[in-house]
């Protein structure tokens, strides 16, 4: 993508044109269109139209086979905001459809899950960020002002992956319903050193500086009166995780709607590592260089102690199982931090199967929704158990607890093992949060 909003990466080495097999695997795979069985055997989709009905994203099947849905979607909308009644959602049989605009963009999602019309319309909303993430809010109503029958898609080319890869994303991370940073557990002491080489390394032009690994951040680096959003944060970090940016030097124009969705912060991405990506933010459009020199600058100092290579070694670790952690008993768990807005989560038992998972990932979802809309008196526990399933959700002042359990497991022995985290929790503090980010 250039400065101007055109979706091309640029690489200091030039950009690689050759196609690979798995390019064109994935594009015969876009080219299914909803007469076919796979198409309507999809549990989820997701649909970004124009208003006057032109087809921009789905996540499953080519846009341009599906120009007749699309059609119908703008007509529905269409049809229920002459009637100054805006449709919000619908059921169709065992289907959900959740509706969601946003000046010239239509947005619909279809589940036939238990998806909640709250987590999709909120899924929505996350869908339509990273569009404006790639474009700003003013030049989407600049566009359609100018040509109401635009095609999108011609700004939007050789994005899909991120996008699609969100969408996949918020079906079976819980990071985006959090609403919180994603961590990755390191030694406290590795943390702060990589911190004060972000400092010590700093050009005049960067606003912030963070390494991530995994849409995992290691440390970030910030104004001391100044902070980005959660949101904005998730946009950029799925951003870079791309096989787009995987290689190279990357220097980009990104808009943060939560920042300031109108305009554009110009983003360098390198990997360092192959697992950790430094990202560097800049106000200036044309400090590239200085972007590449202070890049040098870190690693290099990164590089006098080990401190490169054992921040390697934490980030190609695999998230531990609670089993790893001495607490056999529970399935999986999320610890959301509430005054760092930060958490941690560990993987699932690997008896659990995806159906499983993701099922469990979407009680999380509901019960989370269901806690948050509970009034100025709030649940603090939340105990749900199914046939297959027992999920516990506890909140506090200080923290959120979501974990999935053996449902053999009585409720005492639950508890024991639920404080046990807790206590783990707490004396790990240090390592497994950001605590001390470096600011100037």
């Amino acid at each position: 993508m250039d400065s101007n909003g055109n979706t091309t990466a640029q690489h200091t080495n030039g950009v690689n044109s050759a196609i690979s097999t798995e390019d064109v695997v994935e594009e015969e795979h876009r080219l299914e269109d909803f007469h076919m069985p796979e198409w309507r055997e999809k549990t989820r989709h997701f649909f970004v139209l124009s208003s006057a009905g032109k087809p921009i994203y789905s996540r499953h099947g080519d846009e341009a086979q599906l120009s007749t849905l699309m059609s119908a979607i703008q007509a529905i909308i269409s049809t229920f905001a002459d009637m100054s009644d805006p449709v919000r959602s619908m059921r169709v049989g065992t289907h959900t459809l959740v509706f969601y605009t946003s000046g010239p963009l239509y947005l619909l999602a279809v589940s036939n899950r238990s998806d909640s019309d709250e987590l999709l319309r909120g899924e929505l909303q996350l869908l339509h960020s990273q569009i404006v993430s790639i474009l700003t809010s003013a030049q989407l109503t600049k566009i359609f002002e100018q040509r109401s029958n635009f095609d999108l898609r011609q700004l939007l080319g050789g994005t899909e992956t991120i996008i699609d890869q969100l969408v996949d994303r918020m079906e079976t991370d819980f990071t985006f319903s959090l609403g919180s940073l994603d961590t990755l557990w390191m030694r406290y002491r590795l943390r702060d050193r990589i911190g004060k080489a972000l400092l010590a390394s700093r050009a005049k032009s960067v606003l912030y500086a963070m390494l991530i690994a995994d849409m995992k951040l290691v440390t970030l680096m910030r104004p001391r009166k100044h902070s980005l959003h959660p949101a904005d944060l998730h946009l950029l970090f799925n951003m870079a995780a791309s096989k787009n940016f995987l290689t190279g030097e990357h220097w980009t124009p990104v808009c943060f709607p939560k920042f300031n969705d109108k305009g554009f912060l110009h983003v360098y991405i390198n990997y360092v590592t192959p697992s950790v990506a430094l990202i560097l933010v800049s106000a200036d459009r044309d400090s590239f260089t200085s972007m590449t020199r202070c890049r040098l600058k870190i690693t290099q100092d990164l590089s006098t102690d080990d401190s490169l290579q054992r921040m390697e070694d934490a980030a190609s670790q695999r998230a531990l199982r609670p089993s790893e952690l001495g607490i056999p008993g529970l399935l999986q768990l999320y610890y959301r931090h509430k005054t760092l807005v930060q958490h941690f989560g560990t993987r699932f038992e690997e008896a659990v199967d995806e159906q499983q998972q993701r099922r469990i990932i979407n009680t999380y979802q509901r019960l989370r929704l269901y806690m948050v809309k509970s009034g100025p008196n709030p649940l603090r526990i939340v105990y749900h158990k199914t046939e297959s399933d027992t999920v516990l959700v506890w909140q506090s002042s200080a923290f959120e607890l979501y974990a999935a359990i053996d449902p053999s497991m009585d409720v005492r022995t639950m508890i024991r093992k639920i404080n046990v985290v807790l206590e783990w929790i707490r004396n790990e503090e240090d390592h497994l949060f950001v605590i001390n980010a470096p600011s100037y």
